[in-house]
């Protein structure tokens, strides 16, 4: 007996967190003055299309794209919920060259100090799931690889700013890009 295949299903939820990223980065994000290329959303697309691209080549079992499809969701879910928390303050978009203006504390900055890069990496673990290709990793470890140096660039920033020692109890208390289980706990 053949087990359905859900390929369509996995493109079709890579593709509407695609499209929520790619509307992100319109919508969601502030571009600083002046050019600005947008290396992490080029190594976004270079990833999850060929995540698309090896989908596409060979069957989705049904308990693989349950785990994709998790994964997807909670991607789609903290993206959509940090966008929320920053919507009366919009953030920079990655990789611009600019001082912090505020720290944002709220929301999915409670658990996880790049919200947003979480969710990106989400995206890229729910499509590795989905096409269970070993040549995906190298791909996978390029984002994630963007996204550390994205991440700790703006780390640096804000040492750099006035927000330096703020930032510095934020940082000491909440995960870079995952919760830290004492800090849930309440435990110090």
């Amino acid at each position: 007996m053949n087990e359905p295949d859900f390929r369509v299903a996995a493109l079709l939820a890579l593709a509407a967190v695609a499209f929520t990223f790619l509307g992100g980065v319109r919508k969601v994000f502030r571009r600083p003055p002046g050019p600005h290329r947008y290396r992490a959303s080029l190594v976004s697309g270079l990833v999850l299309a060929s995540e698309g691209a090896a989908i596409a080549t060979r069957p989705v079992p049904g308990l693989r794209m349950a785990a994709a499809a998790a994964i997807l969701a909670a991607s789609l879910a903290l993206f959509l919920w940090a966008a929320r928390a920053n919507r009366d303050r919009p953030l920079m978009l990655a990789f611009a060259a600019t001082a912090p203006e505020h720290l944002q504390t709220r929301g999915p900055y409670a658990f996880v100090r790049h919200p947003f890069y979480t969710s990106y990496l989400l995206a890229f673990l729910g499509g590795l799931v989905a096409a269970a290709t070993p040549w995906l990793v190298p791909a996978v470890a390029l984002g994630a690889l963007t996204y550390w140096r994205a991440a700790s660039r703006e780390e640096r920033s804000f040492a750099e700013s006035p927000l330096c020692d703020t930032h510095r109890e934020y940082a000491a208390r909440v995960g870079m890009f995952v919760p830290r289980v004492f800090t849930l706990r309440g435990d110090r």
